[in-house]
């Protein structure tokens, strides 16, 4: 057989087991996304023993469990018990992952809901010096960064294996300042979203009990609540440039977007591209919510192309600037309420940390 065919048939080989591999990563993701408990990922092989150290939240249901798991997986294999601190109503867990830090532990595990997640990850995004791999046990109702990086939220044994045994995966940061009064600042560090408006109007007057009982549905009953409201004007500036004034009855500052369900809101960055997106959505009646809502579920659903709509615009850059001219807005981070303010700055991180995925969904 002639050298050229021999080589045509190597590559056309190549090419199909290339496409094989990514149809089965995909399948795998989208399982993930669409919340299929067990089963979908391969149980990693055991590792190297290494020093692990783990911040949980005790007032997460699960948590302890957890944590008992992850202990007795350590004790199987043989490896060193987990050096294990709590967060608290007034440390979420930033103060504790620091400890284990200094401490030098290989792998800093956070199991709690987003909140214990992103102190943790914050910790780890601004040390100085050679920094642990970050592990998440899923324990919260949004569960957002480990939706995105396809940790699967419902299986607590698998997330265990995973962050025991799983590869590193590099993800940015975003540092925020909001400014709620002249010379009053607020710091900020996320890895997900964070968004002023509708959103944050949301997120702050969801309630409590429900979000405890039901979980995510709370977030609709408060949507419902909130859907028909006038706009505001934001003025935006990416990465330095000509500011832009658009109304707005929601803008999001996204480092990735996937939601609950597999919902995307955000289109055009990933957890690790050293880009954010800025999402603004401005419906101002049932159809125009309609209008959105059918884009961001035909996304979703089928992975369609991204399609332009006056209802919702998205920009991209390394770094923005909000200003809110009507006044201070409502804000949300990852989901959490923060204090509204009339100007945002944020600002990429790239590669801030490092996070234990399965490898079979890179």
């Amino acid at each position: 057989m002639p050298l050229y065919r021999k080589l045509l048939g190597v590559s056309a080989a190549a090419a199909l087991t290339a496409s094989v591999t990514r149809a089965r990563r995909e399948a795998r993701r989208r399982a993930i996304e669409l919340g299929a408990p067990f089963g979908v990922l391969p149980t990693l092989p055991t590792g190297e023993a290494q020093r692990v150290g783990v911040v949980y939240n005790p007032s997460k249901p699960g948590a302890a469990a957890a944590i008992e798991i992850l202990e007795r997986t350590l004790a199987a294999n043989g490896h060193p018990q987990p050096l294990v601190r709590t967060t608290r109503v007034d440390e979420p867990g930033s103060e504790a992952a620091r400890e284990l830090i200094a401490e030098g532990v290989d792998l800093l595990i956070a199991a709690g809901g987003d909140g214990t997640v992103r102190a943790v990850a914050a910790a780890l995004a601004h040390h100085e010096g050679p920094r642990p791999r970050l592990g998440i046990l899923p324990m919260g109702t949004g569960n957002l960064l480990a939706r995105n990086l396809y940790i699967p939220v419902s299986d607590v044994a698998a997330c265990v294996n995973i962050a025991l045994n799983g590869a590193g995966q590099a993800v940015d940061a975003i540092e925020m300042t909001t400014t709620s009064t002249p010379g009053e600042e607020t710091e900020h560090t996320f890895f997900v979203m964070s968004g002023a408006g509708f959103d944050a109007l949301v997120m702050n007057d969801t309630n409590e009990d429900i979000k405890a009982k039901f979980g995510w549905v709370a977030y609709v009953q408060s949507g419902m609540k909130h859907m028909l409201g006038r706009s505001h004007p934001v003025r935006i500036s990416v990465d330095g440039g000509e500011p832009r004034t658009l109304p707005m009855r929601s803008v999001l500052i996204a480092n990735c977007g996937r939601l609950q369900g597999g919902i995307r809101l955000a289109d055009m960055t990933d957890v690790n591209d050293g880009n954010l997106e800025v999402i603004v959505a401005s419906p101002r009646d049932l159809v125009e919510w309609g209008l959105l809502m059918a884009k961001v579920t035909r996304r979703t659903i089928l992975g369609s192309p991204r399609i332009e709509l006056p209802v919702i615009r998205h920009l991209v850059g390394s770094e923005v600037v909000l200003e809110f001219p009507d006044g201070a807005q409502p804000v949300e981070v990852d989901g959490d309420p923060a204090p509204s303010a009339y100007r945002i700055s944020a600002r990429v991180l790239p590669a801030a940390v490092e996070v234990a995925v399965h490898p079979d969904v890179l």
